[in-house]
């Protein structure tokens, strides 16, 4: 009597289980992403970035509109070494100077009043009126003291009437208008001969200066005001102005070059460090208009420096006699 191998049946239920396992997982369905679980599924999906930067007011501060302004400071500046000799050319440039300012103020402060007191226009961000404020502040570093043969004080009154404008605008932003501007974590530096942040001890140093500055200019606003209204103290100052100002030249020379590097190295580096776009190249009207008209009063000035600083030849009276006519008579004699 043969005997069955008990192992043998053993061998091919455990085959017949194997083979029905894997014909039932090959039968299931494969898994689809919504039947993830939510932290699987947030790994899989990879995180948007926000974008960095944003699109800058190219009819405010254009490069079209910061190179003419640019250009019209150092126009002005030549016009303070013509005032020696031409105190007119001084006049009239030391005018257009303060239409310039006047017009960048106003800029900014229609912009302060459609941008940032509504969102249909865009939103307003501090960085960019650092810039304008920046582009303001070179038109005043061009002062220098007037020839003492003008009439000029109501010109002087306006300059420090606009000065009082832009210094109270200042301190409204420095302790208000930050906190209501956009700043972004990568739109909020400055320049102070490096990067640094506005809104900590850059903001706490310029709300101490701006403080006795703003009180400086309006000093000065009362005190050109005294001298349009009572002459005698006109002529005191306009002789202690001038004499100050022909004893200093160096002074006039280095002081205002320093400043308006800084003023347009802070300008250009602001707009690059808080990425504003659309704003560095020349477009439209707007931005050809002034950027044409500072360039050639500029080549102007510039055109007249160099012929004044050309030594003239002097022409002999009419009724004088000549070289070769004296000479002359001496042979004869």
């Amino acid at each position: 009597m043969t005997r069955t191998n008990p192992s043998r049946p053993s061998f091919l239920l455990a085959s017949l289980l194997v083979l029905s396992t894997l014909a039932a997982v090959h039968a299931l369905p494969y898994p689809s992403p919504s039947s993830l679980s939510p932290p699987f599924r947030q790994r899989r999906v990879d995180p948007v970035l926000e974008p960095c930067g944003f699109d800058g007011d190219d009819n405010t501060y254009g490069l079209g509109i910061r190179l003419g302004l640019y250009f019209q400071w150092l126009s002005t500046m030549l016009s303070n070494f013509l005032g020696i000799v031409k105190p007119e050319e001084a006049k009239s440039m030391k005018g257009v100077n303060l239409c310039f300012q006047a017009s960048v103020f106003g800029g900014l402060l229609y912009v302060t009043l459609t941008r940032g007191t509504t969102q249909n226009a865009g939103q307003l961000y501090a960085a960019e009126i650092w810039v304008i404020l920046c582009l303001c502040l070179g038109g005043v570093l061009t002062i220098s003291p007037e020839p003492k043969d003008r009439a000029f004080v109501i010109h002087d009154v306006c300059q420090q009437a606009l000065n009082v404008a832009m210094a109270s605008y200042t301190l409204w932003f420095l302790f208000t208008g930050m906190d209501q501007m956009a700043h972004p974590p990568c739109s909020r530096y400055s320049f102070f001969y490096t990067k640094v942040d506005m809104y900590h001890w850059f903001r706490l140093f310029w709300k101490i200066t701006m403080i006795p500055a703003t009180c400086t200019v309006v000093f000065s606003l009362g005190w050109s005001l005294l001298r349009l209204r009572v002459p005698g103290m006109r002529r005191l100052f306009d002789d202690a102005e001038h004499a100050w100002g022909r004893s200093q030249p160096i002074f006039w020379v280095l002081s205002p070059s320093f400043a308006l590097g800084s003023t347009i190295a802070s300008t250009e580096l602001i707009i690059r460090w808080n990425h504003i776009q659309n704003v560095n190249s020349v477009g439209g009207t707007g931005q050809l208009i002034p950027l044409i008209v500072s360039c050639l009063s500029f080549i102007r000035l510039a055109y007249k420096l160099f012929t004044q600083a050309r030594p003239e030849k002097i022409d002999p009276p009419a009724n004088s006699p000549s070289f070769v006519t004296n000479a002359s008579l001496h042979l004869t004699v």
